[in-house]
């Protein structure tokens, strides 16, 4: 369907028909699309639902060439918002992070004295967030059995487990910078 189309259908009454027909066609793939961004099927799906919300309300006032480009680009700028309002700021950092953390030092082929200070940076974690943080990366649990295994909830799981990747992150910062 092109923009006009689309327009065009939309005025002929046919909106909510075609509507339906665009919503299952691309909505699983969005989904994935932000998923691949967030890391995080609740948020992804949020942006996703918000994203064909504005499409439905503004349908009259847009003129696309491609509804599925249009979704994707808004999506795509929705999960860059999302990320900047939680402070993501390297990510390349933070991936790092967690590798090290993941990796045994044996298995590390990086300078012993990084892992050390690594190591060090998360000891230093309050105990709360620290039995978290080993949990989800040391231990490799899911957010759910972490939340059931502490019997706090999923959320506080995740809020734990941001500040304490921002925590290591500023912690990292101070000592390399």
């Amino acid at each position: 369907m092109s923009g006009n189309k689309l327009n065009l259908l939309f005025a002929q009454g046919q909106d909510v028909l075609n509507f339906e027909k665009l919503f299952h066609k691309n909505y699983a793939m969005l989904v994935r699309f932000a998923n691949n961004f967030l890391m995080d099927q609740n948020a992804s799906e949020d942006i996703v639902q918000n994203a064909f919300v504005y499409l439905w309300e503004n349908r009259n006032g847009l003129q696309l060439k491609s509804e599925t480009a249009y979704l994707f680009q808004s999506v795509k700028n929705s999960c860059l918002n999302h990320l900047r309002s939680l402070k993501i700021r390297d990510k390349h950092q933070l991936l790092y992070i967690e590798a090290v953390v993941k990796l045994s030092e044996q298995e590390a082929q990086l300078d012993s004295e990084i892992i050390d200070e690594i190591k060090r940076i998360i000891d230093q974690l309050p105990e709360k967030m620290y039995q978290i943080f080993h949990k989800k990366y040391v231990d490799d649990f899911s957010i759910k059995e972490i939340a059931h295994q502490l019997s706090i909830s999923e959320n506080t799981v995740k809020v734990q487990l941001f500040k304490g990747r921002a925590a290591i992150r500023q912690m990292i910062g101070l000592v390399s910078g």
